[in-house]
C-alpha cells in the first residue's frame, strides 16, 4: 500500500452483532488529463480482508462474517 492514504471511514455493524470500521485507501493514479484516486485497499481497521459483496455490504475473509454500513454513501 506505498503511497495509499486512507480516504473514507465507515461503521458498519456485523452478523455476529458487533461493530467494526471499515477503512477504504486510495492512491493517486495518472490519466492522460491529470491525476485521479484509485482505491488500493478496503479492509477493517485492524487491517483484516475484507470483500466487497454489493453497495454497504461486506463480509471479512477470514471469518466469513457480513458487514453492512449505515452511511448510504459507502462503498
Amino acid at each position: 500500500m506505498s503511497g495509499s492514504v486512507l480516504k473514507h471511514l465507515y461503521h458498519a455493524h456485523g452478523s455476529d452483532g458487533a461493530d467494526y470500521e471499515v477503512h477504504v485507501y486510495v492512491e493517486p493514479a495518472h490519466k492522460e488529463n491529470g491525476w485521479i484516486e484509485r482505491i488500493s485497499k478496503i479492509c477493517l481497521a485492524d487491517g483484516s480482508e475484507l470483500r466487497v459483496l454489493s453497495k454497504r455490504h461486506y463480509e471479512i475473509v477470514a471469518s466469513g462474517v457480513t458487514l453492512e454500513a449505515s452511511d448510504p454513501e459507502a462503498i
